[in-house]
């Protein structure tokens, strides 16, 4: 399976990413791995995006998920910057 999660439209004072985005997952069973389908997932997931106005998309993994960096990586999927994040109590 394959989902793009689309951000809301930037604001116009938006400085950091001043275009339309969202985040892509995919999922692919262990049995079907190795045989193109979450590469064919990504085109299509990717081809989509394109046709709904968005311009980048973003793989959020665990940077010790080897073989989704892999994955991401082969199909040009790069590091763009770092998100830091802190879990909250009340």
């Amino acid at each position: 399976m394959v989902e793009v999660l689309r951000g809301p439209d930037p604001p116009d004072h938006q400085i950091l990413r001043p275009e339309s985005s969202a985040r892509i997952h995919t999922v692919v069973a262990d049995e079907a791995r190795g045989r193109g389908v979450g590469s064919a997932l990504l085109t299509a997931a990717e081809q989509y995006a394109a046709g709904a106005g968005i311009v980048h998309l973003s793989a959020g993994i665990h940077h010790r998920n080897s073989g989704a960096v892999r994955f991401y990586g082969r199909h040009g999927y790069a590091d763009s910057g770092r998100s830091l994040g802190k879990r909250v109590t009340a």
